[in-house]
């Protein structure tokens, strides 16, 4: 059951001086800092780190209510999903892991979109959209505010219009094309023929009027009258879309692949969640020998455990990224020791893999609260933009099918945990497609075990290898990669822009304060990252 805020912040929701936005509804018009207020915690008051800036503010605001994490995700991804629909749209899917402290529970919420049972029927095929259901269920069982509330300052924007960030007008100007393919997309994102602007003011009144209806819940969006407009705007769109799609689709709690870095636990999301399978691997293969390697070294066993990793990718994965019986055994120590057989840390060894296809469009998000919980959150429309076709009357751009139009979703985030004294240390999520993986295990070794502040440990130069083709990929430009250490060792090493963006939180032991622990939002990037309470 959802939990409500507190009579005296349930009041102030009635006030009509107090509804024109979510700083005012928590701001209280004037009354003191009851909890659901802005700076109702005092100090330390959590950490989030987002590929969107105003969806970080908001999130920030909701920590320092005495929101919880889940709170605090949920906000930020409604955010983006008004600022950032390129890539996180409500037709899209992603997966989220919790840290719960006081129930001692590490937890996957997996709301991946399946392909439609209607999608060889369609002219433009599109998934089933979970981002919705998935974060009406993290609020459900990890959320302290009211929905309805959470929800009230991204309405506000999408209907009072926001300036166009720098990265969603790249956004936009790179699919400029495909928009205008599509009568609504074109007249949203293309007004008067041209792509929207950096600056420019940017309203939504589609999709707010769909947040409006949102406020009252998630059933309604997957059953009831409203689905049944959604499903005829989506076939207007000529997507594949039913209404036993939406009825049948729930999220899945799920435990989490768990990998064991020294006293630390990893936890990550099992597949769909590819990234989150690859990952579980890597970090197993380097776990104990991360610690002991030499620093030329560590480039060169990290490409090697990321070719074996996605080597074995193709064992247990089917082409839209789904497992298929196989993917019981990731993370385990016995298939990293099997894999890493013969590992030779002065010569490279090439592996036979599939080149991966994985869709590199995703947003991230990691939250921590005042109290020590913690929850990293991946979205997806598997493709900028999705399938670009937008549900007439809805705002909502339809997401692309995995395997079909579009590669399997690299997403997978990770939240490690001191689980005997409950702290948790590093909570990240990463974008970048294939890339994903490689950039989340190289920053999080580098600041659990090479010890490195975390702001150096996410600008750190990448590696990466996808097994085929055989190449080490490894980051050009400002932050160029001395390529000797891994040429010298038979390594055939490819400068490449990496597209990998991490957005990450780090805390050192005991109670979580401002001097143990720091937030960094990859400089690659346009996110933003703050410690509440700080600032």
């Amino acid at each position: 059951m959802n939990k409500s805020l507190t009579p005296s912040v349930g009041r102030l929701s009635r006030r009509a001086a107090c509804a024109v936005s979510l700083l005012a509804l928590l701001a209280g018009c004037g009354e003191s800092k009851p909890v659901g207020t802005i700076g109702y915690v005092s100090g330390f008051g959590g950490m989030v780190a987002a590929d969107e800036p105003r969806a970080v503010l908001a999130a920030r605001d909701i920590l320092s209510a005495g929101g919880t994490a889940a709170d605090a995700a949920v906000v930020a991804y409604f955010t983006m999903a008004v600022t950032q629909p390129s890539t996180a749209s409500l037709g899209g899917g992603g997966v989220c892991v919790v840290y719960d402290k006081d129930k001692k529970r590490a937890e996957v919420v997996d709301f991946m979109a399946p392909p439609s049972a209607a999608v060889s029927m369609s002219r433009n095929p599109s998934a089933v959209p979970g981002n919705v259901r998935g974060f009406y269920a993290l609020h459900a069982f990890y959320g302290k505010f009211r929905w309805e509330q959470l929800l009230s300052g991204p309405e506000y924007m999408a209907r009072s219009g926001i300036p166009v960030s720098r990265a969603f007008a790249a956004d936009v100007a790179r699919a400029a094309p495909l928009l205008a393919a599509d009568p609504a997309a074109r007249q949203v994102f293309l007004p008067g023929g041209r792509p929207l602007a950096e600056g420019q003011n940017f309203q939504q009144y589609d999709l707010a009027a769909l947040l409006g209806r949102l406020r009252r819940g998630a059933g309604e969006f997957y059953s009831g009258p409203l689905a049944r407009d959604l499903v005829q705007a989506v076939a207007q769109a000529g997507g594949s879309l039913t209404i036993d799609d939406l009825r049948d689709f729930r999220p899945l709690m799920r435990d989490g692949i768990q990998v064991e870095i020294g006293s630390e636990t990893a936890i990550f999301p099992p597949p769909p969640a590819v990234a989150g399978g690859v990952g579980a691997t890597i970090a197993a293969e380097v776990a104990d020998r991360w610690g002991s390697a030499a620093a030329d070294e560590k480039p060169h066993l990290l490409a090697e455990a990321a070719a074996r990793a996605f080597s074995d990718r193709s064992r247990w994965m089917l082409p839209h990224g789904w497992p298929n019986d196989q993917a019981g055994n990731l993370g385990s120590k016995e298939l990293a020791d099997k894999l890493m057989a013969g590992y030779n840390p002065a010569k490279h060894q090439p592996v036979e893999a599939a080149k991966p296809t994985d869709a590199i469009p995703a947003a991230s998000l990691a939250v921590m609260d005042s109290y020590g919980n913690a929850v990293a959150c991946n979205v997806t429309t598997y493709g900028l933009f999705g399938n670009g076709r937008m549900a007439p009357g809805t705002g909502m751009m339809l997401a692309a099918v995995p395997g079909l139009s579009s590669g399997p979703g690299s997403v997978g985030p990770v939240v490690v945990v001191n689980l005997p004294t409950r702290e948790v240390r590093f909570v990240a999520a990463a974008s970048g497609g294939v890339t994903s993986p490689t950039a989340l295990v190289q920053t999080m070794m580098g600041n659990l075990v090479d010890k490195m502040p975390l702001e150096a440990a996410v600008a750190q130069p990448r590696v990466h290898h996808s097994g085929a083709p055989d190449f080490v990929f490894v980051e050009n430009g400002e932050r160029a990669f001395d390529p000797a250490p891994l040429a010298s060792r038979g390594h055939e090493v490819k400068a490449v822009a990496i597209p990998s963006r991490v957005q990450a939180l780090a805390c050192g032991s005991g109670s979580p304060d401002f001097k143990k622990c720091s937030v960094s939002s990859d400089p690659r990037g346009y996110g933003l990252g703050v410690i509440v309470g700080k600032d």
